[in-house]
């Protein structure tokens, strides 16, 4: 086989069944414009064949001169009708005119001498334009009613009306750019009355526009210094007040219930209504960040605006990288769930409707997608952040009072939590090397505290969570190769640290659960308590780190105190919490030893260690960093001294969690004292 043959061979003719040829459109040579010109008196190509033809003689082409017929003739040859196509740009005449039409340079020449100086939008505005835009308004809006009133089912004599309606609305835009001047007028106009009846506009899009308005004119981004020299404080104060009172009046109106009746009008079928099902939530938010308090009305029970969020998180509709409302309804939850219930009444109750409802196994279904899978961009990454912080407001909710003075109190989203297998599905969740892991720990920190957390302890026992929980607390998978990416922040070694507190006080004593965890502290040469004093180094660094002594001298007691648990105090606290109950409890693995878990890595065949020696073993650690048990109690009754009470309750009445963790922190002090 001749190889060289074979590549000169021309190409093989494409396949009729692949894209079908198109004609190539035809190159124009710009130089024969120029210089081409025809034999005949007229210069027209269509006249020279005529008279070639009638008069039995061919056409003949000749050069003619440049500057010949420079009338209409070059318009009609130029190319797109350039009015500078046959003025030459230099010498070699390389290149021919500039793609402009004479219409064309016209308009430019009428944009070029109108002014240099740009005009903002709003900078034009005035009192009298800002009464006449809102005269408008009232305007369109009587005459629609009218209209629709005159002739309801006839759309036709009335859709010109609801146009000018919707460009009366959007003509509101713009008042939103000086709020100091233009929302009194507006509160002068009764103007949030008229806004709150076309919220119940039988057109949909009146309802959207009106919602589109209000969310530009309640903006508050609007409040924040953007750094403009000329904007002083005085200028944002009254920018803040003016805001202020326009949201009274439109509370006074009863906006607030209208927009959440919006929201159930609202088909995202088709793509305006489901834009105004976001500008809707955005509203919302923005009237939460204004006054927070205001959001009481959103979580009442007679409101439909949490179940809504609650079904609307549930829709996965393809694909999930596009949903923008099923993210911001996900946000949405997070974010009224999380606001302080000292400040918005009904917070409490809002977080036990997430039992009560259902709601918690709708957001386990929406969690266990990504038991398997990370999510598959950042919006989904924030979607699912959303969905467990909602989940852990509500499961950090206190208990509501029994019903009855002899009922035991119920958790309401911690029972539905364990009834739901939330457990088992957050242990999942740990095993698996996915984006969730460290996100399950949040969640079950917060599941486990508490009295109402200690059945959830046991199930998390039951359910071999202890095994994957101390593989990521040592930072490696459960093969037992290091994983880098494992428990890497301070948030996430607080929430493992603290989720082995709450085991540590809730599991029963003297049972094979509480010894299963006692066992690991001392299984594998004593591992465990190797890294819980690695960690508690780590952390006496970084309180080091960041409390400057120079500022810690001008401090009080409290504000220092603040000072250190803004930098890692309260882990520090539950890291010896820990040591310390191991120190208390450790020869009680000696008399209660139940079999380990099954274990899949070579060191499972391991010989236990001595439980008795893990108190030696620990002092022998701080003794290598010039520390001592004494120090752990320093610790600990700084951090029973700053737990709160309630002196209110009676003195016949239980003790609260408060009291009992006090109780728990001063034996276990007095203990290492004795052994120190």
């Amino acid at each position: 086989m001749d190889i060289d043959d074979i590549f000169k061979r021309p190409p093989l003719p494409k396949s009729g069944a692949g894209t079908k040829r198109k004609l190539d459109a035809p190159v124009l040579d710009p130089e024969s414009y120029k210089s081409a010109r025809l034999d005949t008196p007229n210069g027209s190509a269509s006249s020279a064949g005529a008279d070639a033809k009638g008069k039995g003689r061919a056409v003949t082409i000749q050069d003619g001169s440049d500057d010949d017929d420079e009338g209409d003739d070059r318009g009609e040859f130029a190319p797109g009708q350039d009015a500078d196509y046959f003025a030459e740009e230099d010498e070699d005449g390389r290149f021919f005119g500039g793609g402009l039409s004479n219409v064309q340079k016209q308009v430019l020449n009428i944009m070029e001498t109108s002014g240099n100086e740009e005009q903002l939008p709003g900078e034009d505005l005035t009192p009298q334009s800002v009464r006449k835009a809102l005269l408008a308004l009232e305007k369109a809006v009587n005459k629609n009613r009218d209209l629709r009133t005159k002739y309801p089912t006839d759309p036709e004599k009335f859709v010109d009306s609801e146009f000018n309606l919707l460009e009366a609305l959007r003509s509101l835009f713009l008042l939103s750019t000086n709020p100091a001047m233009t929302y009194p007028i507006l509160l002068e106009n009764s103007t949030p009355n008229t806004l709150a009846d076309l919220l119940s506009h039988e057109n949909l899009d009146v309802p959207v526009a009106v919602v589109e308005v209000l969310e530009e004119l309640l903006d508050p981004e609007d409040l924040e210094d953007d750094g403009e020299e000329d904007e002083d404080e005085a200028a944002i104060e009254a920018k803040r007040a003016a805001m202020k009172s326009l949201l009274d009046g439109l509370v006074e109106a009863g906006v607030v219930e209208l927009v959440v009746a919006q929201l159930q009008r609202l088909n995202e079928e088709d793509e305006g209504e489901r834009n105004g099902v976001f500008h809707t939530l955005s509203l919302i938010e923005n009237l939460i960040t204004l006054t927070p308090q205001l959001a009481s009305p959103f979580l009442s029970p007679k409101s439909s605006f949490l179940s809504f969020l609650v079904k609307r998180l549930g829709e996965d509709k393809k694909p999930v990288e596009y949903d923008q409302n099923r993210f911001y309804a996900a946000e949405m939850l997070a974010l009224v769930l999380s606001l302080p219930p000292e400040v918005v009444e009904g917070e409490n109750e809002a977080r036990q409707r997430v039992g009560t409802e259902g709601w918690v196994d709708a957001l386990l279904k929406v969690l266990s997608v990504y038991r398997k899978k990370d999510p598959a961009s950042s919006d989904e990454v924030e979607f699912m952040e959303n969905c467990f912080d909602a989940l852990c407001s509500a499961l950090s909710s206190p208990t509501p009072a029994p019903s009855a003075p002899d009922a035991p109190a119920v958790h309401p989203v911690k029972t539905a939590f364990l009834d739901g297998e939330g457990v088992e599905l957050l242990v999942l969740m740990l095993k698996a090397k996915n984006l969730s892991r460290t996100r399950a720990i949040k969640a079950l920190d917060h599941a486990l505290q508490g009295r109402e957390g200690a059945p959830l302890c046991e199930r998390f026992v039951e359910a071999l969570g202890l095994k994957t929980l101390f593989a990521v607390f040592m930072g490696r998978s459960e093969g037992g190769k290091k994983k880098k990416s494992v428990a890497t922040t301070h948030e996430d070694t607080e929430h493992m640290l603290s989720l082995l507190s709450s085991l540590f006080t809730s599991l029963p004593s003297d049972t094979p659960l509480r010894m299963r965890l006692l066992a690991k502290f001392v299984e594998s040469d004593y591992e465990k308590v190797d890294r819980l004093c690695e960690l508690r180094e780590e952390l006496e660094r970084r309180i080091e780190r960041g409390v400057d002594p120079a500022i810690a001298t001008e401090m009080d007691e409290d504000e220092l105190y603040l000072e250190k648990l803004d930098n890692g105090l309260f882990a520090l606290q539950l890291a010896d919490y820990v040591a310390a109950w191991v120190c208390m409890e450790d020869d009680g693995v000696r008399r209660l030893s139940p079999p380990p878990e099954p274990r899949s890595h070579p060191r499972s065949s391991r010989t236990h260690a001595d439980p008795t020696q893990a108190r030696d073993h620990l002092k022998m650690l701080l003794s290598r960093r010039d520390k001592s048990l004494r120090d752990i109690v320093a610790v600990l009754d700084e951090y029973r001294d700053n737990i709160g009470v309630d002196d209110d309750l009676p003195e016949d009445a239980p003790p609260s969690e408060g009291e009992e963790r006090r109780a728990i922190l001063d034996q276990l002090a007095r203990y290492l004292e004795s052994v120190a």
